[in-house]
């Protein structure tokens, strides 16, 4: 299992183990064991991981899970957004948002908060 606990770490912006290991509610110790392969976490344990940085358990055992679109813009977009850091993906969504606003390019006026669009800025 190719365990991708400190890569979604840092992408969720924990740059100190320790203190994600304190955000855990885990030992330090316990948490570098993790990070470095040394020791398993139990199910229960990985859950709250995921609880934590906001993935799956199939993205923290490594495990590439395919999204599929039927719009291919669609799909293209996902793709700019997954290949950002957190500032990129910040203005990539801003930018979608600022766009929606117009009228000449959304469906209905407040399509967006009908389908139960929310952004990362809280908009």
């Amino acid at each position: 299992m190719d365990l991708q606990l400190m890569k979604l770490r840092k992408m969720a912006g924990y740059k100190n183990r320790d203190d994600f290991a304190e955000k855990l509610g885990v030992n330090k110790y316990t948490y570098r064991s993790w990070e470095s392969g040394a020791a398993m976490m139990s199910l229960e344990q990985a859950y709250n991981v995921t609880e934590v940085l906001g993935c799956t358990l199939d993205e923290l055992c490594g495990r590439k899970v395919e999204r599929s679109f039927a719009d291919p813009d669609q799909a293209a977009l996902n793709g700019y957004y997954e290949s950002m850091n957190e500032r990129g993906r910040a203005t990539l969504v801003e930018s979608a948002r600022l766009m929606s606003d117009g009228d000449s390019v959304r469906i209905e006026k407040d399509g967006a908060e009908d389908a139960g669009i929310q952004t990362a800025m809280g908009a």
